[in-house]
């Protein structure tokens, strides 16, 4: 009678429960559990993008106070120039400035190495040096034509220099910088050598960066963070170059002072502590990069800024600051950014799908939900274990009942029924991978007179030549072949890749081990020494495509024939062909 589907179903259903009794028990409890909580990972995503969406606002909070910052730094910088730009293009200021006999005073003594002129209206004094101070250093040069101007200008300016240094409650470094080798600097430097701070004026961002070729728009540069000697901490520094008549004359340089920093965290401290990042930075369209940890400014980047992230960032800066604000994603980490006012900055601060997940977490795990959840899963875990215990015994025992349907145990190789399967499993493999007709061989293999050894020896000494003979056997394959006892001492090994000179190969190889065996025995084996037993084996190999076409019956049926015929050409010998033993040499 045939069977209809609808009845195979349930038996197979059956036979899953009563062989895998704790896999359906938690395939149910992951199922209740699924149920139960799907409404809670809706409300946990649901969380997180408002985290998300929360901390895009309170970054836009934060961008107000660094416009604020940013604004008032850049309105003292730019008077500064504008000061210093209108002073040069004013003939009646230049005209006035030329008979101030201190400008007359430092005109002599500008051929000097160092010489200084006090600043005017108690402003800090003015340094220089002269054309051999000056040789070599990028950026500067001895114009005799606009020296006298220089000198006047720096005079005027340093008043205005001291009155900027002093605007903070914490002092910073205001200075201008002429490409005659003229400097005003507050708070003054006396510690430092004229020469030597013009060359490492040369050699830093602030002024450098001012250059002609490296800054053609004549934009202000917010510099690359740096560290000044016998001082701690790092320093970003603003500067705008001064040009005169189209020429470039030098450059106002402005440190950010400390208290201004903090306005920055003052800005974070208002904002809700659970959305408060202690780490951010700031960008430029230019690809210029500043971070704050904790308001406070720093020169290495903070370890949770994400370095792939930073240099999309980098890439995409033009065209965030066209929309404003958003975020972007890479490997669950989350780069938010806000464009700050009018300027050419964009506030960055960063997150992961961890910290966000966390954080909806705590308020989702605060609910009654969760009391629930874990009932549930207490309830589930517990019926897990009792039919786990239940049923272990029973599992246990299907298992070892699986095992010995498909393997030999007394060798532990695979029996017939695992044989004819393997074989199968290799053929429509090899099918697979090649057009072509596969390449396989097998061997059948035979204890010679072994009837002898039971009768002589018993048969748990018998047993126990099987098992030697099983040991030798699957030392002595290749890692692909698979060994089998198909019968009481008759074995077989399937060759997959393998052709009839190959198999034949591996044969001999198998009964030369099995010879070797035999001539190690320290003594002449009986039942009570079973491992000394002196036993050889008859082989007999067939192929495809060689012999046959790769079918398991034929193959046997090939290899099951010239297995007898090396039993009746003397047995201890292989034989891989209708007509001939593969070592005729041997009776």
């Amino acid at each position: 009678m045939q069977h209809t589907p609808g009845r195979t179903r349930p038996h197979g259903f059956s036979s899953m429960v009563m062989k895998r009794p704790h896999l359906v028990v938690t395939v149910c409890f992951l199922a209740a559990m699924v149920l139960v909580t799907l409404v809670g990972l809706r409300q946990l995503y649901n969380m997180t993008r408002y985290d998300l969406q929360s901390r895009q606002r309170d970054l836009e909070v934060r961008a107000v106070g660094v416009d604020a910052l940013i604004s008032a730094e850049r309105r003292r910088l730019l008077f500064l120039r504008d000061y210093a730009e209108h002073v040069l293009a004013s003939p009646s200021q230049q005209r006035a400035a030329l008979g101030d006999p201190a400008v007359q005073a430092a005109l002599h003594a500008s051929g000097q190495p160092v010489w200084e002129t006090p600043g005017a209206l108690d402003g800090p004094p003015v340094f220089g040096t002269n054309a051999q101070g000056l040789a070599g250093l990028e950026g500067f040069h001895r114009d005799t034509a606009t020296l006298a101007a220089d000198i006047a200008l720096t005079r005027a300016i340093s008043p205005l220099v001291a009155i900027s240094q002093h605007a903070d409650t914490v002092q910073s470094t205001v200075a201008y910088i002429s490409t005659n080798g003229v400097y005003v600097l507050s708070p003054e430097r006396r510690d430092a050598h004229v020469t030597d701070l013009l060359r490492r004026f040369s050699t830093m961002p602030y002024y450098r960066l001012q250059l002609p070729e490296h800054n053609p728009n004549r934009e202000i540069v917010w510099t690359p963070i740096y560290t000044e000697e016998k001082q701690t901490g790092s320093i970003a520094t603003l500067s705008a170059p001064v040009y005169a008549d189209g020429r470039f004359r030098g450059a106002v340089v402005m440190d950010v002072a400390p208290s201004r920093l903090l306005a920055l965290q003052l800005v974070s401290a208002t904002l809700p502590e659970d959305n408060e990042p202690t780490e951010f930075g700031l960008l430029n369209s230019n690809g210029d990069l500043v971070y704050f940890v904790d308001g406070k400014i720093t020169a290495q980047r903070p370890a949770n800024f994400d370095a792939p992230l930073l240099d999309l960032a980098r890439r995409s800066a033009p065209a965030w600051m066209e929309r404003e604000q958003g975020y972007v994603q890479h490997n669950g980490r989350y780069l938010l950014y806000q464009h700050v006012g009018e300027s050419h900055w964009i506030l960055l601060t960063n997150t992961d799908d961890t910290e966000l997940t966390l954080a909806a977490a705590r308020r989702v795990f605060s609910s009654p939900l969760i009391v629930a959840w874990v009932a549930i899963a207490v309830l589930l875990v517990g019926t897990l274990r009792i039919v786990t215990h239940i049923f272990g015994r029973y599992v246990e025992a299907s298992s070892r009942l699986e095992t010995l349907a498909r393997n030999d145990p007394l060798t532990g190789l695979a029996n017939r029924r695992r044989f004819l399967e393997v074989f199968g499993e290799t053929l429509e493999r090899a099918s697979r991978d090649d057009s072509a007709a596969p390449a396989m061989a097998m061997l059948m293999l035979d204890i010679d007179f072994f009837k002898r050894v039971n009768d002589r020896y018993g048969h748990a000494a018998g047993d126990r030549v099987l098992v030697i003979f099983a040991d030798i056997l699957s030392k002595n394959l290749r890692s692909v072949d698979i060994p089998a006892r198909v019968g009481g001492e008759e074995f077989a090994a399937l060759l997959p890749g393998a052709d009839l000179a190959t198999a034949a190969d591996v044969a001999e190889r198998i009964r030369r081990a099995v010879e070797t065996h035999a001539a190690n025995a320290a003594a002449p084996g009986d039942a009570a020494h079973p491992d000394d037993i002196a036993f050889t084996i008859s082989v007999g190999v067939a192929a495809s495509p060689a012999d046959c076409p790769a079918n398991y019956d034929t193959l046997m049926s090939v290899a099951d024939r010239r297995l007898y015929a090396a039993k009746e050409g003397g047995r201890n010998r292989v034989v891989a062909e209708d007509s001939r033993s593969i070592d005729p040499a041997r009776a």
